[in-house]
């Protein structure tokens, strides 16, 4: 029985590759700008560097940036008075609800929370700190400080006009 024997190529692969991928480049889409222009674009990229930025200062008292968050607006809500549910947390921090539960629920096992069903309402979670979560939320107030003060240093005084900035998206986008 003979060997197989491949069928000889009219041109080497590498130039068949070359001028498929080429061919396929022009078939795509012209951008209608560059995405360095789209300000959501920058926006995104900003985004992505923060959170890698804070996650690693984070990490060195094993909570998540989403983690953080959620401690510290309970805590604030709190402050303010009010008795914060699953919900409330939800739509304050812009998170969306399954994240945030399936979160705080990890936050109850590690013990820096409880939820406790609210009265007349045995669906809506009631959230609060425990002394253990109290202690963690005073350390991370000091590292998310630091964190914020480090990656922001670049805006020096312009980081008031930025934050205006990204408020008025926020406010005209919170529909």
């Amino acid at each position: 029985m003979a060997a197989y024997q491949r069928p000889a190529l009219k041109q080497p692969v590498k130039r068949q590759r070359e001028a498929n991928a080429s061919s396929f480049a022009q078939s795509l889409p012209e951008p209608a700008v560059e995405p360095e222009t789209l300000l959501g674009y920058r926006l995104w990229q900003v985004h992505y560097l923060w959170h890698k930025h804070i996650e690693r200062e984070l990490r060195a008292v094993g909570l998540s940036h989403l983690q953080y968050v959620l401690l510290a607006a309970t805590n604030f809500l709190i402050r303010e008075g009010e008795r914060p549910s699953q919900i409330r947390l939800s739509n304050f921090t812009k998170v969306e609800k399954m994240m945030v539960s399936k979160n705080l629920r990890l936050l109850e096992r590690r013990g820096f929370l409880s939820r406790k069903p609210q009265p007349g309402d045995r669906r809506a979670n009631r959230i609060q700190l425990t002394p253990a979560g109290i202690r963690l939320l005073k350390r991370t107030l000091t590292i998310s400080a630091k964190a914020h003060a480090d990656f922001f240093r670049t805006l020096g005084s312009d980081w008031k006009r930025f934050n205006q900035m990204l408020r008025a998206l926020m406010e005209s986008n919170s529909g």
